[in-house]
C-alpha cells in the first residue's frame, strides 16, 4: 500500500467518524428538546374505555372528552368523564364530572368539583339521583366515596349529609355526619 492509498483511507475513517458523531449529537438534542420529566407523553381525544368481566359481559364505561397521561406521576388527566356502572341486577349508574383523574390501571378514579350521579329506574329500582362534589370512585368494587356535602333525592325522599359512601354493588348509601332528610309517602 501506497502512502496515497493509506491518506485516503485515513480521510475516509476521518469523515465517517465525524458523521457518526454528528448524527449523534443531532440525536441526542432532539431528545432533550422533546421529553420533559413532568410533562404529558400521549393524550386521546374522545376517550371510550369499556371494561368487561370474566364472562365477557360488560362491567364498566369510562369516557372522557380527553385524556391525557403524565407518566411521571403515573396517571392520567380527564375532561368531562362520565363513568357508566352496569350491574348484574339490571340497575346502571350514571356519574358525570367535569375534571378527573385516573391511574394508570383505571381502578382508582377522582371526580373533581361537582359530579352527578343518577340511577337509571328499572322495573325493580326507582330513579335515584346525587349531587356531590370530589368524588373518589372504585370502579372495580364498585364504590363511591366523599368528604363532601351530598343532596340525595329519589320520588319518595331528598337527603342533605355530609360524607357519603355509595356501595352500587349492594345498593346501600353510608351517609356520614349531619344528616337531615324528608320523606313523602305518597304511595
Amino acid at each position: 500500500m501506497n502512502r496515497r492509498q493509506i491518506s485516503l483511507y485515513g480521510l475516509l475513517l476521518l469523515l465517517l467518524t465525524g458523521s457518526g458523531w454528528f448524527l449523534f449529537q443531532q440525536e441526542t438534542r432532539l431528545q432533550r428538546e422533546t421529553t420533559s420529566a413532568t410533562g404529558p407523553d400521549a393524550f386521546v381525544k374522545d376517550l371510550d374505555l369499556k371494561v368487561m368481566g370474566e364472562q365477557g359481559q360488560l362491567e364498566y364505561r369510562l369516557k372522557a372528552r380527553h385524556m391525557t397521561h403524565y407518566p411521571h406521576d403515573k396517571y392520567f388527566k380527564l375532561e368531562k368523564p362520565d363513568i357508566k356502572i352496569l350491574q348484574s341486577n339490571g340497575d346502571t349508574w350514571l356519574i358525570k364530572s367535569e375534571h378527573g383523574e385516573a391511574t394508570e390501571a383505571a381502578d382508582l378514579i377522582w371526580l373533581l368539583g361537582a359530579v352527578d350521579i343518577k340511577r337509571l329506574p328499572t322495573v325493580n329500582s326507582s330513579p335515584l339521583h346525587i349531587v356531590t362534589s370530589d368524588l373518589q370512585v372504585k370502579p372495580d368494587d364498585e364504590i363511591a366515596e366523599t368528604d363532601n356535602e351530598a343532596t340525595i333525592t329519589s320520588d319518595e325522599f331528598l337527603i342533605n349529609a355530609v360524607g357519603m359512601k355509595a356501595d352500587f354493588n349492594n345498593d346501600t348509601l353510608e351517609l356520614r355526619s349531619r344528616v337531615r332528610g324528608h320523606y313523602d309517602d305518597a304511595s
